[in-house]
Formats: structure tokens, sequence, C-alpha cells
């Protein structure tokens, strides 16, 4: 008797908390993503991905590794880049500290990269990025600008061309994944964030163009609201409930969605497709 009291309490306890988390958010959407086992797709391939010691970086990286490649991310942080290497736990994952805006910088900390992966790179991922936050244009400081833009648009221009150079001199084929945002596919509000996006979109176009000739394939990938620690929704577990009221689909996304994207743009599986942002938002931008 007393053990099926405590199993009835305990499930009355369990069905309160989800009523609470309902009430808190409006409604209940449970995640079931299922990840692709491509085998081996990227089996040597050396991959270099900015900002990629957590978030969608961090996804990437763990999904490169598992598909064969071998993989060096980087970061601003040195802590957070110990710490992302023991969540890979590969012998194939290697890091170098690097601030992208500090262009006087990447000849040096791209030979390093190199050293690391143990030959040229063959794709990169630009993934290294400030976000705009909730700051409206009337509201906007020169400081901001120059701090956002110095990543988001000149560190992430200037790394791109350097690597485009080598590419070009070794004749190596390569591939150029750009990060994006819904924010460039929307009108411009919020000031310098959604001006790098938008231009990284026009980036990813043009250069998607002009380097085909070169056997170098450019891409972009805009996700919306994706549950990351850099991106605070109130109340919400994802591991609970992703619900979001005003996402097309009612859910937020995972980080792992846009690394599926990312590995098949990535693969020679998408060799025919070239210069576009594709938009992983959950149809948020179709109400736009």
């Amino acid at each position: 008797m007393v053990s099926k009291v405590s199993r009835f309490v305990s499930r009355l306890i369990r069905t309160l908390k989800a009523v609470r988390q309902c009430w808190l958010v409006g409604g209940v959407k449970m995640l079931n993503v299922t990840q692709i086992q491509h085998g081996e797709i990227l089996k040597g391939k050396r991959v270099l991905i900015t900002g990629g010691s957590a978030g969608i970086g961090l996804a990437i990286a763990k999904k490169c590794l598992s598909e064969g490649a071998i993989v060096v991310i980087t970061g601003r942080s040195q802590q957070r880049l110990e710490f992302a290497l023991k969540e890979l736990g590969s012998s194939s994952a290697h890091a170098a500290q690097w601030d992208v805006s500090l262009i006087s910088q990447r000849a040096e900390k791209h030979a390093e990269v190199v050293k690391l992966a143990g030959g040229p790179i063959d794709v990169l991922v630009n993934n290294a990025g400030i976000l705009g936050g909730s700051r409206q244009f009337v509201d906007l400081t020169e400081d901001t600008w120059d701090e956002l833009i110095a990543v988001n648009s000149k560190g992430l221009v200037f790394l791109t061309q350097h690597v485009v150079r080598e590419w070009m001199q070794l004749k190596h084929c390569g591939k150029i994944i750009n990060m994006s945002s819904m924010r460039g596919t929307l009108g411009v509000q919020d000031g310098p964030y959604g001006m790098s996006k938008w231009g990284l979109n026009g980036l990813t176009h043009g250069l998607g163009a002009k380097l085909a000739l070169h056997g170098i394939i450019v891409n972009g990938i805009a996700p919306g609201i994706i549950a990351t620690d850099s991106v605070a929704i109130k109340n919400m577990d994802v591991k609970k409930n992703a619900y979001l009221d005003y996402i097309p689909v009612k859910r937020v996304g995972l980080s792992e969605e846009i690394a599926e994207l990312a590995i098949f743009l990535m693969s020679d599986a998408a060799n025919y497709i070239v210069g576009q942002t594709i938009v992983c938002d959950g149809g948020y931008t179709l109400k736009a």
C-alpha cells in the first residue's frame, strides 16, 4: 500500500510540473529530432569552425567528427575551448584560441590551424559572431556598431579572403559555409546585427558565383530561433517543453538541426547547390 501511494504521489508531482510548464509557456511541444548517420561522409576532410566552442558551432563540430572529419574549433576564450574539447572527446578534434576580429593575426592563426589539422583545410565554417540582442536602431552607439561589425563582417571577410587565396594558389577545391541568420532575410530594424547578416547573404551569393569557377563552393545557413546558451528564452527548458507560440511549427529549433544541414552542404551530395543561403527557422520568416 505504501509503495502504491508513493508511486501515485510521484506521478502526481510530475503531472503538476508538466501542467505548470504548460501554463508558463502556453502550450506543450516535445522534440523528437532524428539525426542521419551518413557513414563517414566527411572522412579525411579537414574542417575549420570559427566560434566552435558552444552552441551551433559545437554541434557542427560533433557532427563532423561523427562523419570522419578532422576538426579545428576556434574561439576567444581558452577555457571554453578546453571545455569543448573535453565534450567532443576525440583525438581528431583540436582547438585554437583566435579572435577573428584581429585581422593582423589571421596569417599566423591560420597557419596554426593548418598545422593542427595536418594539412590545408577543406571546409571553412564561418560561425563566429556577436548577437545583436534587443537593441533598436535609434539606440545604436558607435562602440556597439564597431564591436559587432568587427567580428560579424570585417573579421569574416578577411579570414575568408585569406583562406580563398591559399586555396587558389594550391588549386585546392574547398567549401565555405557562412552562418547567417533569419534576421538577414528581413528588413533591418536592429542596426548592425541585421545589417551584418543581410550583407553576409549578399557575400554568399556573390562569392558563390565567382568562386565556383575555381572549384570552391560557397553556401550559407540562416537559422531562426535556436535553443543555445546565447539565446535566452524565459521559462524554457527544451528537454521538458520546446513550445514557442509565435513560430509556425510552435517550437524552437535545436543546434543539432542546423548541424544536419551543415553536414549536407559540406558533403559531395550538395555540390550542385551554389551561392544559396538556406533558411532554417520553423517558418518564422514566412509570416513576416
